[in-house]
């Protein structure tokens, strides 16, 4: 996870840091990645981020620079990006899909209805939009979501999700079951039957995507 520990935004599914400091990206952290990346022998590394909505690109260039640098360093590396939605703005976009990354990852994480209980700073149309203009700029680049279940969600709602996420050119998808991550986030509100992300998987490949991983212990970070 890369631009500090703490996220301007307050998701109550999320266990992030919202009141603490917040500093300038850290060019330091980004030559720590690549040498980890490469002491680890790894083929396969996802980066992600806390929400920065005081940066100017919410924290595009970072990400940006991220991927080259290990890009330069392994071109054999696959790398997903997993953003954050950089308040729709496609300047921000641009600046992460031209950099290179296989996987171009953001997660719209629930159902339309339940965004204001879930995610009360976002936009589900805008999560949608992200997705859509990294695939309008690079065609050839993997876009992926992911959605989490047990919130309170009907499963009528999430196959809406996963035609909506079609429609915009979305390829990967993975579904699992949120977990409460500390005290003052969200309950669970329903454990879901493996049989039912059974059906998932079946829904998202009568809807053609090219990857998904629905199963209760799924998350958004899998890359295959």
């Amino acid at each position: 996870m890369i631009l500090g520990n703490s996220c301007t935004r307050g998701c109550l599914f999320c266990a992030i840091e919202t009141q603490g400091a917040l500093k300038l990206p850290d060019k330091d952290e980004i030559f720590d990645i690549k040498k980890a990346a490469k002491e680890l022998g790894t083929r396969n590394l996802a980066i992600t981020s806390v929400t920065r909505d005081d940066l100017f690109d919410g924290g595009a260039g970072h990400f940006a620079d991220c991927i080259r640098i290990l890009k330069d360093n392994d071109v054999d590396l696959n790398i997903e990006a997993l953003v954050p939605d950089f308040l729709g703005r496609r300047d921000a976009i641009e600046k992460v899909v031209f950099a290179g990354p296989d996987t171009f990852a953001h997660n719209v994480e629930t159902v339309p209805r339940l965004y204001k209980k879930v995610r009360p700073q976002a936009d589900y149309q805008r999560s949608l939009d992200v997705l859509r203009i990294a695939k309008e700029l690079s065609p050839g680049c993997l876009t992926k979501s992911s959605i989490m279940v047990g919130l309170g969600e009907r499963h009528e709602e999430i196959y809406k999700v996963l035609q909506d996420l079609k429609t915009i050119g979305c390829e990967v998808i993975t579904i699992g079951q949120y977990l409460k991550p500390a005290p003052g986030c969200l309950e669970v509100e329903r454990f879901l039957h493996p049989e039912e992300f059974a059906r998932f998987s079946e829904w998202a490949g009568q809807l053609g995507f090219k990857r998904f991983l629905c199963s209760p212990l799924a998350r958004s970070s899998y890359l295959e």
